[in-house]
């Protein structure tokens, strides 16, 4: 019969009643859930590294191939009293 340890007491696992039987299952259940997870999240961080150096790699190839002024977009409006050009 499987044993199962439940605050530092073993118990073998048919002895138990139902309601203690479903709770360890519903717990075994939710601890396999959060590896899965834990393992899903690695894969989205790994995604993400990835697509940034991507977005890394594009943005120097795109600063390389512009003049200084060729597709600048301000990022803030000037300070009031200057001239802007328009």
């Amino acid at each position: 019969m499987p044993l199962v340890k439940i605050n530092g007491v073993t118990y073998e696992f048919d002895a138990l009643n139902e309601e203690i039987k479903t709770h360890l299952k519903f717990l075994s259940y939710i601890d396999s859930e959060v590896e899965r997870l834990k393992m899903q999240l690695g894969t989205f961080q790994l995604s993400r590294d990835h697509v940034g150096r991507l977005l890394d790699s594009a943005m120097t190839s795109y600063a390389l191939n512009q003049s200084p002024f060729e597709g600048a977009v301000p990022v803030a409006a000037p300070p009031a009293g200057t001239a802007s050009a328009a």
